[in-house]
């Protein structure tokens, strides 16, 4: 595999480099947790936050660009994930969507919800809290861990009882990417909906929730897309929204005002519905600056590819250190690696590479450390990596 760059990616990788100075004062190898803000996210949150102290936070004209910027969030969500703007609710990060598509399904005792041991806190909290309180049955599967083939494992998993499949899309603590599309119409075939954590898909991978397949799909913005915290979308699939009720009714769940002479609660009949608490604004913008210039400076097929080859190459440069052990196939992972170092501690070697100003991090379950290979990284990054990992006492 040829992993040089050509002059002109060269130089389009400095680029990018100048418009994100945290990648340029360490190795950031973290995308996974945070992604690097932009100086184009930093100046537009600046500017509007600056607007909101001299002018002023709200009045008619203000209102309608706060308007105009939620709607523009959505609308470009919606071009990441290839849906229709309709489809796309705002959130505050991958666990509020998990929450909203698990809690606002019809459960009854008896009822089965499949995940996986290696999925995030995010999908697998609300799934016991269904258990708790519905006396839903969670059957928990080895997807995404090394030797379980995700295929078979969930077909052994389903029955007729299945009411959803809770599955991330790219595992976090173990780098694998499934095969969503086969897992989807599987689950599909017995009546099931498939709701998928997207955090480290989405801006990773190509995340068309059509061709795979998905019913509902929650992104977090801060991860591989570099936004500011406190930024999500999820995505439902039109002909499934009526399965998911509101939880929380917001000011876009209802479309026309409630009074007492009401007879029932008309929801609104877009994914609005379920944004129920407003974000900072400022940040909002930032949000959609950023995207816009990953969109139209980069590109996303770009992106998409050089996280992949950056990965592969991360992957075939530490499998040539001889105490460290690699744990997914290379053919099954992307911008995520994970490893262990013979004799020292995923937690202490975090953090004796952090004192080399190298930023990776480490996941409990399994005990893995793991870098996350950044679109905006550098073959000099892993070198340096390699060079402080093939050093650690």
């Amino acid at each position: 595999m040829n992993h040089v760059l050509t002059s002109n990616d060269t130089q389009k990788v400095e680029l990018i480099r100048a418009q994100m100075p945290a990648v340029t004062r360490a190795v950031y190898l973290n995308t996974g947790t945070n992604g690097p803000l932009t100086q184009r996210a930093l100046e537009a949150i600046v500017e509007f936050a600056r607007q909101e102290v001299e002018l002023g936070r709200i009045g008619a004209t203000r209102f309608e660009h706060i308007l105009n910027i939620l709607n523009d969030s959505r609308t470009l969500i919606a071009e990441l994930l290839a849906c229709s703007v309709d489809e796309v609710a705002l959130t505050h990060n991958t666990t509020e969507g998990m929450n909203i598509a698990l809690l606002g399904l019809d459960w009854s005792a008896g009822d089965e919800l499949i995940t996986a041991n290696s999925e995030h806190e995010g999908g697998l909290n609300p799934a016991a809290l269904l258990k708790a309180r519905y006396g839903v049955n969670v059957i928990y599967t080895d997807i995404g861990l090394c030797n379980c083939d995700p295929v078979f494992s969930l077909r052994v998993a389903l029955s007729k009882r299945t009411k959803a499949v809770v599955l991330s899309h790219v595992s976090w603590s173990t780098g694998a990417v499934l095969p969503l599309r086969e897992l989807c119409e599987m689950a599909h075939r017995v009546g099931a909906l498939v709701i998928c954590d997207a955090a480290q898909s989405a801006g990773m991978v190509p995340s068309r929730v059509y061709e795979l397949g998905v019913d509902a799909y929650a992104l977090s913005g801060q991860k591989w897309l570099c936004g500011p915290d406190g930024i999500g979308g999820l995505f439902l699939r039109r002909d499934v929204m009526p399965k998911f009720q509101n939880t929380f009714a917001g000011y876009f769940a209802i479309k026309h005002r409630v009074t007492r002479a009401d007879a029932e609660i008309q929801f609104a009949d877009n994914a609005m519905r379920y944004q129920y608490a407003f974000h900072y604004f400022p940040s909002l913008l930032g949000f959609n600056e950023g995207l816009k210039w990953l969109r139209d400076e980069i590109g996303w097929d770009w992106i998409y590819q050089r996280t992949r080859e950056l990965g592969q190459f991360a992957y075939e440069e530490l499998a040539k250190i001889e105490r460290l052990k690699l744990y997914m196939p290379r053919e099954e992972i992307a911008g995520l690696v994970h490893f262990t170092v013979d004799g020292i501690a995923p937690a202490d070697v975090t953090a004796k590479l952090y004192e080399q100003n190298i930023i990776i991090r480490h996941v409990p379950e399994p005990e893995l450390n793991r870098i996350a290979t950044g679109f905006f990284n550098t073959e000099e990054d892993i070198a340096r990596l390699v060079h402080a990992l093939q050093a650690l006492q």
